[in-house]
């Protein structure tokens, strides 16, 4: 099986090339969360709160990580791999609390997060300049849409789930990425 892959992989035995497999497909699976949560906002004209915008974030630390983890696979670095995963790991955490602070607003629809200084604060930092279409928070946290008749931030928080699950899935590879049989 090792015959057919590139030299550079085939090299290192003890790591399955899964491990790049794996982290290039959450990376895909993140790229399409974030095209849905868009094609969400834009078909059915859902402004998303700031803790919509914060689960994005998350979203996109998991995409950025799982790509150099892939990449660490690649050079043969468990340094790189080990630390993009683990750094991974913590944005899916962070999402994951984001995700169950909006499903607790969903329950409890009294409370509100509104137009607070967290979203004015998320507003006004440079990342959502650039790409303000996927990172204004504009909308309310009581205001939040479906989707196969579930909650968003509850579909959120599964994908995270699943997603944190893969990578940590990957870290005893990352650990025995440098060694040789």
């Amino acid at each position: 099986m090792f015959r057919t892959l590139p030299m550079s992989i085939s090299r290192n035995r003890s790591v399955s090339p899964w491990f790049l497999v794996i982290n290039l497909l959450v990376a895909l699976a993140c790229m399409a969360i974030l095209g849905g949560a868009v094609w969400v906002q834009q078909a059915q004209g859902a402004l998303p709160c700031a803790l919509c915008v914060l689960q994005r974030m998350a979203y996109l630390g998991v995409l950025v990580l799982s790509l150099l983890a892939a990449l660490g696979f690649a050079l043969r670095s468990p340094a790189l791999a080990r630390g993009a995963l683990w750094l991974g790991l913590l944005a899916v955490l962070a999402g994951l609390v984001f995700a169950a602070q909006h499903m607790w607003l969903f329950f409890h629809p009294a409370q509100t997060c509104g137009l607070d200084p967290l979203a004015t604060r998320i507003n006004a930092w440079r990342v959502t300049a650039l790409a303000p279409w996927l990172l204004r928070a504009d909308g309310l946290c009581s205001d939040i849409p479906d989707l196969f008749r579930l909650p968003l931030p509850l579909l959120s928080g599964i994908g995270l789930a699943v997603l944190g699950a893969l990578m940590g899935a990957c870290l005893p590879g990352a650990r025995r990425l440098g060694t040789r049989r």
